[in-house]
């Protein structure tokens, strides 16, 4: 009864003041000290990984599909919760939205297009880098809170949408192409010729953009702060190995994105602990170095998949090595953000209480750090879906990245001999080669090596020496690139229904078969819970499994600290007009029409004895995490 009061108290106070003066709350940033300076946050909002989405000119001369308004209108991207940055260095950018200027000689059709006569060949275009998915913003009290290396809110499929419909409207109205080539051409280049050639580029980019679109094609929908990260980028890859009868697999996994403090410290990350860090090779973790050539893969980079023969140089890709390991080395500093003074003191005996029950109840998966330690190496914990004592969490997105399969297209039998690629893309002792179907998470692998083979001279200079004795692609006892990718072998060679794939996979003990248990520090800035984003807040994590809400809503910056997540009651409709950032609209379900839990969306699993924690025990532990590592001095807790 407690607890349903306090929640009512609080969700009211926090809508009235809502209400009575969202203009004051707009103007009140409180800084949150993640140990950057100004100008890390600069390259941190803005650096290009290489990602190319579209070309800078036509973002800014698009309008929305539906209306003249433009598509960098300010309320338009809200409503796909994509966050201001006031110093973008193209006014209207939302943060994260890189400018890419890089040569385009060396890249494939799809973004090397050619719009006018004497076009230059380092356009600027548009991608998405790492702060777009990993920077997020709290709201409590007249206060917004920026959380650096956070999950984003953000809607990025109907974001993606919105920007086809918008570059299809421009295309097919009359009057919106009109517009539209006027803006990207400019006075002294608005003439017929150009205007066809416009036209022409226009349409190539939204075949391919509608290709990728329909390589994901899902039936459920992710909503706020999620995304299948691994079914985009695995379905990237097999667009791009040119198979004309390649069967992509349903991203239906959705994810909250990972936070990102502390990952370095790691020895796996990913939820599904699929990708290793290090080692170091001349100071590149060349663990990191992969992953983060998979993730501009998968958000837009431009990529061109070879043949074994024609691939010697490797696969050209506008991956920017040096800007990622720049990103990458200054994650190394993040630190995990202290629990505000605005969102309530902690409650130190309480605190004290929580701190003895995590040690005996969670301490074993979830290592302490404390607050300020950014060294200490952490060997994750990794609990198995199947087993004697199976984790029982949503199982949709590690059975995924598992089983996954495709055609290898130019990867596989190639030439006189019929030789695929070698799955570690050299030809080192007892390497495998590619048939005509393979596991997507080895033709990732693949994909990568490849990748930064064709770029090494950004890293290593000019490399002479045999691949084989290079320690940065294989080295002694194995610790190379590729198993720091922790690829994936010997999966079945034909598809598998997607129901018998998951019975399946409950069934199969593998390492990475499993979901991985991390430091906590700063978990208070990271709802909804769980891999897959299913519980809104810590209060109902430690819930029984069966009491935690079956739906509930998504959208709202506005924090609850008591609960510790985001608050979750439908939107006031006089706040939804006030802001639209604020608005709660999507409702996130956790069961089928039958009942059962809906694969993707299950909030079920984490239950380590939770029906048998008191509700004061349950409140000692959201006091806890609220500053987990942290330390009691007399009366106060320090982070």
């Amino acid at each position: 009864m407690f607890a349903a009061n306090a929640r009512q108290l609080l969700t009211t106070c926090l809508c009235a003041g809502l209400l009575l003066a969202p203009a004051a709350r707009a103007e009140r940033q409180l800084a949150i000290d993640q140990n950057w300076n100004a100008t890390q946050n600069s390259t941190w909002n803005n650096l290009s990984q290489g990602s190319r989405l579209l070309p800078l000119a036509w973002l800014l001369a698009l309008e929305q599909a539906d209306n003249r308004a433009a598509f960098l209108d300010a309320g338009h991207i809200a409503k796909f919760r994509y966050l201001d940055n006031p110093g973008a260095p193209v006014k209207g950018l939302p943060l994260g939205f890189a400018v890419d200027r890089q040569d385009d000689s060396r890249l494939s059709e799809l973004t090397q297009l050619r719009w006018k006569r004497g076009q230059s060949n380092t356009e600027p275009w548009v991608g998405m880098n790492c702060a777009a998915c990993h920077t997020n913003e709290i709201r409590f009290g007249g206060y917004r809170m920026l959380i650096r290396g956070a999950p984003t809110l953000a809607d990025f499929s109907n974001f993606i949408r919105a920007l086809n419909a918008a570059l299809t409207a421009a295309l097919q109205e009359p009057a919106k192409w009109e517009r539209f080539a006027a803006k990207v051409l400019g006075r002294s280049q608005d003439n017929a010729e150009n205007r066809a050639m416009l036209r022409g580029e226009l349409a190539k980019l939204i075949a391919w953009q509608q290709k990728i679109e329909d390589a994901n094609a899902a039936d459920l929908e992710y909503g706020f702060g999620r995304l299948d990260a691994f079914g985009h980028i695995f379905n990237k890859v097999l667009l791009r190995t040119g198979a004309p009868d390649q069967t992509y697999n349903p991203a239906n996994a959705p994810v909250s994105y990972p936070f990102l403090w502390n990952i370095h410290q790691q020895d796996r990350v990913q939820w599904n602990g699929i990708v290793a860090n290090g080692p170091l090779i001349k100071g590149i973790d060349v663990g990191a170095l992969g992953r983060n050539v998979g993730e501009v893969t998968g958000v837009f980079a431009d990529l061109t998949l070879k043949e074994f023969g024609p691939a010697a140089q490797g696969y050209p890709t506008s991956a920017l090595l040096q800007n990622l390991i720049t990103l990458e080395s200054q994650l190394a500093r993040l630190k995990a953000p202290a629990w505000p003074s605005v969102l309530g003191p902690i409650q130190v005996a309480r605190w004290s209480e929580g701190e003895a029950l995590f040690k005996d109840k969670c301490q074993g998966c979830h290592t302490v750090l404390r607050g300020d330690d950014i060294k200490t190496p952490i060997k994750v914990s990794m609990t198995r879906l199947a087993g004697e004592h199976p984790l029982g969490t949503d199982p949709q997105m590690a059975c995924n990245a598992f089983f996954n399969q495709g055609q290898t297209g130019v990867l596989g039998p190639w030439g006189f001999f019929k030789q695929g690629t070698s799955k570690k893309f050299f030809l080192v002792p007892r390497s495998e080669r590619y048939g005509e179907r393979a596991s997507v998470a080895d033709l990732l692998t693949t994909t990568v090596l490849g990748s930064i083979w064709n770029r090494r001279k950004q890293l290593l200079g000019d490399v002479e020496a045999l691949v084989n004795t290079n320690p940065l692609f294989e080295g002694a006892g194995g610790q190379g690139l590729r198993s720091s990718l922790r690829a994936l072998s010997g999966q079945p060679a034909e598809p598998t229904p997607a129901n018998a794939q998951l019975q399946n996979c409950l069934q199969v003990e593998h390492d990475l078969l499993a979901y991985k248990g991390r430091p906590l520090n700063g978990i208070w800035a990271t709802p909804p819970y769980l891999h897959n984003g299913s519980v809104p807040s810590l209060y109902e994590l430690l819930l029984p499994p069966e009491q935690r809400p079956v739906t509930f809503r998504v959208g709202t910056r506005a924090f609850d600290p008591q609960r510790v997540g985001f608050v979750t009651e439908a939107s006031d409709a006089a706040l939804q007009s006030a802001e639209v950032a604020l608005e709660n609209s999507f409702v996130f379900n956790t069961r089928d029409a039958s009942g059962q839990a809906l694969a993707g969306n299950s909030n079920l699993g984490h239950d380590y004895g939770n029906a048998h924690f008191t509700e004061a025990q349950r409140w000692a532990l959201v006091e806890y995490m609220k500053a987990v590592g942290g330390k009691r001095v007399g009366d106060r807790v320090l982070p």
